[in-house]
């Protein structure tokens, strides 16, 4: 795409997300994570100031210097906030006025302080166990997600069913517009709620679409993974099915599918007709692509060097893929969604509402 035409499709996109439309209930889950922000210290100059370590690779060298020796490495925490990423692209939904039930781990008796406005915000909240912890290392070229997570297994359907009848959560699905399903490399029983998904899908005539993010499935083992991906090829014969991943998990799923395409466009389609699925999304630094039974095509976003907050670009891009999904836009127009819905959070720390959006669209149609 032409740098002309990517301006034309963005001011289009800024006066399609201006019109009105009617707020589409979610169901977004299954994790909560309170991610602590870290910055980790090359030079402290005084008790207040310090130089920070820029790159995932200078923090490389670091460690591997301490081999056979011992290092004192300094973590400075800079923020303490919600994170998971579901909690995260909730938010970013909530942000752009969707109405959102939210499932996952939030707290087991009461939901953990961290949660609590997001919590109010939600249609309704139910939560199965307590939130899993991250340290996020935070450099200008990516981040270090350091997870504690004893509590995750606990997210499984039986515990599911502990909370909420099985007729109650059929009729929320049945006045969803979207379920996701995010996070599934730290929840290891996540399957268990797929399956007991895909059955209640099965008995619908009305059937909500459904997203999934594998996040990072690196640690999973290859038997786990081919696992999944038979569960979202059969979410794909029920309803509309969206797989989003990044560069590397696009890499991994790819590798296992015996594809080998190195454009990322043509990787998505490969995938997408693998899997036989509506949609699949794989967003890398610079942009996204997308690939449907009718096109792929590629956006170019809006990068910076220097982010603010990388922790939760991903799920901000989420975020922005399904706010235009529910819209009705092309699968063009919502990945440009995506990318610029991530752009602008990496740069102000948070997700952006709709007007927010619109003008930082509209910043790059000049």
């Amino acid at each position: 795409m032409t740098e002309t035409n990517q301006k034309e499709l963005l001011a289009v996109l800024a006066d399609k997300l201006q019109q009105n439309f009617t707020p589409k209930h979610l169901m977004v889950g299954f994790d909560g994570f309170v991610d602590e922000i870290i910055h980790i210290v090359d030079q402290r100059k005084n008790p207040d100031e310090y130089e920070r370590i820029k790159t995932i690779g200078e923090y490389a060298e670091r460690i591997g210097r301490a081999a056979g020796l011992s290092a004192n490495i300094e973590m400075v925490p800079v923020q303490v906030k919600l994170g998971g990423n579901g909690p995260i692209m909730a938010n970013g939904l909530i942000a752009q006025d969707f109405k959102v039930s939210y499932i996952g781990s939030l707290g087991k008796t009461k939901i953990h302080d961290v949660f609590e406005d997001f919590a109010s915000k939600c249609e309704k909240v139910i939560s199965v166990t307590d939130p899993a912890h991250t340290d996020a290392l935070e450099f200008m070229d990516g981040k270090l997600m350091m997870g504690k997570m004893n509590k995750l297994p606990e997210v499984n359907w039986n515990s599911l069913m502990e909370k909420i009848t099985r007729d109650e959560l059929k009729q929320m699905v049945s006045k969803s517009g979207l379920i996701t399903f995010n996070n599934w490399t730290m929840l290891s029983e996540m399957n268990t709620i797929i399956e007991g998904m895909l059955e209640i899908l099965s008995e619908l005539d009305q059937k909500p679409g459904v997203f999934v993010d594998l996040a990072d499935p690196q640690k999973r083992t290859d038997d786990d993974i081919k696992g999944v991906l038979e569960l979202i090829r059969k979410l794909g014969e029920q309803t509309q099915m969206i797989l989003s991943m990044n560069k590397n998990e696009s890499f991994i799923v790819a590798g296992l599918l015996n594809i080998e395409e190195e454009d990322v466009v043509e990787r998505a389609q490969k995938i997408r007709e693998a899997l036989n699925i509506s949609h699949v999304v794989i967003h890398p630094l610079h942009g996204a692509a997308v690939a449907t039974a009718n096109e792929a095509c590629w956006v170019t976003g809006p990068y910076t060097k220097t982010p603010m907050l990388t922790t939760g670009a991903g799920d901000n891009f989420n975020a922005g893929f399904c706010n235009g999904w529910l819209k009705g836009l092309s699968p063009e127009e919502c990945i440009a969604t995506g990318v610029f819905t991530s752009g602008y959070y990496v740069r102000n720390c948070y997700s952006p509402n709709r007007e927010e959006l619109i003008g930082f669209i509209q910043s790059y149609c000049q």
